[in-house]
């Protein structure tokens, strides 16, 4: 046996096998890299401002000043099929994921909505399924943060 495991006992060559195509990166349309804005935010810090819950890094983040609901209003880089939001928070209790298929942030439909885990102030991850109702590429993203699990929160 040559070792290379690619003819059979025959003679013959057997058929090379398939390998599974790589998933396609998902790309973060929300992002400052990819274009993304933070248009409205309903508090504001002057060292933790909107811009910094789209910058892709875990230690920066923006800040709410306190009571709820909370909001951030984000432009994407492109409109966008959205499959899965992924959000990293602190203090967040009950969040609510909307989007805008429109030239203007005017009228939302609800992507996904849940409850996040209390973690006494650490770093919440999770990933939400967005129920897609044929309601075209979304333009923008709105996160409602509903109720939290502190008087401040932050998204990262």
């Amino acid at each position: 046996s040559s070792g290379s495991g690619r003819r059979r006992r025959d003679g013959q060559r057997r058929p090379a096998r398939p390998r599974p195509s790589p998933r396609p990166a998902m790309t973060d349309v929300a992002s400052k890299k990819e274009g993304g804005k933070v248009l409205m935010v309903s508090s504001v810090d002057e060292e933790h401002p909107g811009d910094n819950a789209i910058e892709g890094n875990e230690d920066s983040y923006w800040i709410s000043t306190g009571c709820y609901p909370q909001e951030l209003l984000l432009q994407l880089g492109k409109p966008s099929d959205i499959s899965l939001i992924k959000l990293a928070t602190t203090n967040v209790r009950s969040v609510r994921l909307e989007g805008c298929s429109e030239d203007r942030p005017v009228n939302f439909h609800v992507l996904a909505e849940g409850e996040l885990e209390e973690k006494g102030g650490g770093l919440q991850t999770r990933d939400f399924r967005v129920d897609t109702d044929g309601s075209g590429p979304a333009t923008f993203v709105k996160v409602l943060i509903v109720s939290g699990w502190h008087d401040f929160c932050t998204v990262h």
